[in-house]
């Protein structure tokens, strides 16, 4: 519904999803929901907003044995790698083509006072689907000077390959193979991150700093079905 200005009216804020999120395992303080930007498609002058979901992952260490990678995924991992297998539960809505009608007229006729800045367009429901994709990458080691003895070390994981299951056509497929890469590379991979020197521990009056041993082959290591971190301690 809208105003007589034409903007929208009995709206609120609200965290859709497409399946009930449980409380954390790590405790109330560890939020269910991370907010992300509301994305455009062109042609429609409004932002969409859109949920992702985990329902199932998986991860495999190197020679792995608990993943199947497609075809495609050019298997058996490469030494260092590991893969992941993961159902992802997508959440998208549906335009309501006379509320962004009514949008339109609304901010063409604010153009001529502002700049204009699309909204949000207002939903209450979304269409869901799940799609399983298979990845494979490994970790790498980002080092910043932070002016003492040892710099902020923080382990990343690289996807190399990414991979979805059962999309036709093969254009579809690789359109959204494309765009979920890009996602996951430059939001959602970027916060998996383990910030060793924030792995500050006070026991009994004493501070226990970790930094990653040096002059190792690899460090972190992918091995044996492993994930293996060496750590040297301070402690003051």
């Amino acid at each position: 519904m809208t105003d007589a200005n034409g903007n929208p009216t009995g709206t609120q804020d609200l965290w859709l999803v497409c399946a009930p999120v449980p409380d954390s395992l790590l405790g109330p303080n560890m939020p269910k929901y991370r907010r992300m930007s509301p994305f455009g498609v062109p042609g429609i002058p409004v932002k969409l907003p859109y949920s992702i979901q985990i329902v199932d992952a998986t991860i495999d260490f190197y020679p792995g044995d608990q993943v199947t990678l497609p075809a495609e995924s050019l298997p058996p991992l490469n030494a260092q790698a590991m893969a992941l297998k993961i159902s992802l539960l997508f959440g998208f809505p549906c335009t309501n083509t006379d509320l962004v009608s009514a949008i339109i007229q609304h901010q063409t006729a604010a153009m001529l006072f502002a700049p204009i800045r699309w909204p949000v367009l207002p939903v209450t429901d979304l269409l869901c689907f799940t799609v399983d994709v298979f990845a494979t990458g490994r970790l790498a080691v980002q080092s910043t000077p932070t002016g003492g003895p040892y710099p902020l070390q923080n382990i990343r994981l690289i996807v190399d390959g990414l991979e979805l299951v059962d999309i036709a056509p093969k254009g579809l497929e690789g359109a959204i193979e494309c765009y979920l890469t890009a996602m996951l590379r430059n939001y959602v991979l970027p916060q998996l991150v383990l910030g060793l020197q924030n792995l500050v521990i006070s026991t009994l009056g004493m501070t226990l700093t970790p930094h990653l041993t040096l002059n190792l082959p690899n460090n972190p290591a992918i091995e044996q079905n492993e994930l293996r971190v060496w750590l040297d301690v301070d402690v003051t």
